[in-house]
């Protein structure tokens, strides 16, 4: 049971840490004003959602066996 909760609070933490990631590239690419274009400012957030995104599914496709005992 202790290795469940730890796994759900790291997913918790790598969730947060993701969102506010997130956040912060949004606000500095609503700062850069004309200094970026359109399509650098969606590749910017693009690429942040990527990591992002990608950095969850890493960890859990490594404890899989884990995410499947919380359903």
């Amino acid at each position: 049971m202790a290795t469940l909760q730890g796994f759900i609070i790291t997913l918790i933490i790598i969730a947060v840490v993701s969102l506010i990631v997130m956040i912060l590239t949004i606000v500095s690419v609503v700062k850069s004003g004309d200094k970026l274009t359109s399509f650098e400012k969606k590749i910017l957030i693009f690429v942040a959602f990527i990591l992002c995104a990608g950095a969850l599914g890493l960890y859990i496709v490594s404890n899989m066996e884990l995410f499947r005992a919380l359903f």
